[in-house]
């Protein structure tokens, strides 16, 4: 998920006095194009890979840009796809690592109905239905084909964006092409529709978001030579609903030759998803959601429905977080599915769950891997200390809300490894919930592209904050931080952490160049020998018995779920 500071370079452009170092000109089939030089780097921000999606084509699959006139100068910060807003973690991080202060931090969230993970900001600076833009980074004196790496921002389908913390040097610093985009999110990127099936000639609809990442890598095929890219040496990488979405497009036709490796972070996308209609499969599917959405909004059954739904302000559309969840618990729109891709047998022939399992995900090199602490500031906002006090069994319920609508019940074996955890019972909810949402889903995907690739790797982050107070340990996002080099101010860190961070950016980068981490000492991954790579500073339970949840819920998805 996106962390929540201005960037560095942000501030450079748009409030120093100096004058920028302007790059050579770029020309692109589109139009020429400028970006600024700063420390060894450059940065080409708020490029155009598509159309704005508005008017017409709201609700419609992307469709190539256009051009602009005269000289295109990428210098700023762009627009951010619609979203809801007012609120960021920044005034509330030190109280947050130094053990106070989450939960009122997760009553906050829960109190305007944002099932987020602590690393979201507000993005209400420049928000617009045209949003989809991309930003580049390069490094500079290196005139070779370099590796590319496109990220994919977390953050639910709903929240977020491409620029944040993202833009800075470190990435490109080791000689890769770094790569952010937007695509679009809630209703805007997932809403589906019997109106919108009917429209399109592939009868699909809601898959917008999922179909903007593929566009963005169309336009990176075509024109990230132009900026000392390789176009046959592309890394897809994300994390949360970025990693969702690594495994959605691992798992899409339309992607395939698009991208040549894979990186994903805290998520995959391995869970029951909506149909797009009851000829994929599934009565309560996307479209029926979206005809509940359309009644909400009081268009639906109209005969010109589209017309109206196309004039309605976006600012309306926000994801179901910003509407009264008394009017969606009354439609019975499941708010924690409504906004995500679907079955639709042209953008996805099967679930993402259901392509893994057969062996049917794109060949590619996968790394793929979680933290130790996943549940620890996600849980609050599905499940408080307070509801978990009157829970007499929440072992089933904190399976429930992982795989809800499972016909089988859970393993004995899992319930067994819950009543082993050690600590208090919330405590143990939630690194029961963190490892059942992120850990047995990564070792799922990971086990069965191995039979696929011999280049799959797993890896498990458990460096805790460097704060002797703090009680959220590795939890969903941290990894970010290390990755990017991009500390939120006041964050707590030591040598361990600096040494931790150059090794993540080495590792990730070396994954991209050659797809291969033998050569920097990680074993492969396989079912027979499921090793990891630890980044970690004391590991407090062990592997072994991880392992063995983790075999269970593989077990368990091999023959349940769709």
């Amino acid at each position: 998920m996106r962390l929540f500071f201005i960037l560095l370079t942000f501030l450079l452009v748009s409030c120093s006095d100096k004058e920028l170092l302007l790059t050579d000109k770029i020309l692109l089939s589109q139009g020429e194009l400028q970006g600024f030089q700063e420390d060894n780097t450059n940065y080409y921000l708020g490029i155009p890979y598509a159309e704005p999606p508005t008017g017409a084509l709201r609700w419609k699959p992307p469709v190539n840009h256009s051009g602009w006139d005269g000289n295109l100068l990428a210098t700023s910060k762009p627009n951010s796809c619609m979203q809801p807003t007012g609120f960021g973690l920044g005034p509330f991080i030190g109280l947050w690592v130094e053990g106070s202060g989450m939960n009122w931090f997760s009553k906050k969230l829960l109190n305007i109905g944002a099932n987020l993970g602590p690393f979201i900001s507000s993005a209400e600076d420049s928000q617009s239905e045209d949003c989809l833009f991309l930003n580049i980074i390069t490094p500079q004196g290196n005139n070779s084909k370099l590796p590319v790496m496109m990220w994919i921002h977390g953050g639910g389908h709903r929240f977020g964006d491409g620029s944040g913390s993202y833009i800075n040097p470190d990435i490109a610093s080791n000689d890769v092409i770094f790569v952010s985009i937007n695509y679009r999110l809630g209703a805007l990127g997932y809403f589906a529709h019997p109106a919108l099936s009917e429209e399109s000639p592939n009868k699909s609809s809601g898959n917008y978001g999922t179909l903007d990442q593929i566009q963005a890598l169309k336009w990176i095929s075509k024109n990230i030579d132009k900026f000392g890219g390789d176009p046959n040496n592309v890394t897809i990488f994300g994390e949360s609903a970025g990693g969702h979405s690594v495994g959605q497009i691992m798992s899409s036709p339309l992607s395939k030759g698009l991208f040549h490796k894979a990186i994903a972070q805290s998520g995959y996308g391995v869970a029951n998803v909506q149909k797009l209609n009851s000829e994929h499969g599934n009565i309560n599917s996307a479209e029926n959601s979206g005809v509940k959405y359309a009644k909400y909004l009081g268009v639906d059954g109209k005969e010109n429905i589209l017309e109206l739904l196309r004039a309605i302000p976006a600012e309306d559309l926000l994801t179901v977080g910003e509407l009264e969840n008394d009017a969606f618990n009354e439609l019975d729109i499941e708010i924690s599915s409504a906004w995500h891709p679907n079955v639709d047998g042209w953008v996805f022939n099967n679930s993402v769950l259901e392509t893994s399992r057969a062996g049917n995900s794109h060949n590619v090199p996968l790394l793929i891997g979680f933290n130790a602490d996943e549940g620890s500031s996600l849980i609050p906002l599905f499940y408080t200390r307070e509801a978990h006090k009157e829970d007499k069994d929440w072992i089933k319920s904190s399976w429930d809300l992982v795989f809800p609508g499972y016909n089988e019940p859970m393993p004995k074996s899992v319930k067994n490894w819950a009543l082993n955890i050690n600590g208090d019972s919330y405590a143990a909810a939630q690194r029961f919930w963190g490892d059942l949402t992120f850990g047995s889903v990564a070792y799922f995907a990971a086990i069965n592209h191995s039979k696929i690739n011999e280049n799959t790797y797993f890896y498990y982050f458990n460096k805790s904050p460097s704060s002797p107070k703090q009680t959220i340990g590795a939890t969903h996002g941290i990894e970010i931080m290390y990755l990017f080099n991009s500390w939120i101010p006041g964050w707590p860190r030591d040598d361990a952490d600096n040494a931790i961070s150059k090794q993540m950016r080495t590792d990730w980068t070396n994954f991209a160049k050659t797809g291969d981490l033998s050569i920097s000492g990680w074993n492969k991954f396989t079912e027979d020998m499921p090793s990891q790579m630890n980044y970690e500073v004391n590991i407090n339970q062990s592997n072994s018995s991880q392992l063995d949840l983790f075999k269970s819920i593989y077990e368990y998805l091999s023959v349940n779920g769709s």
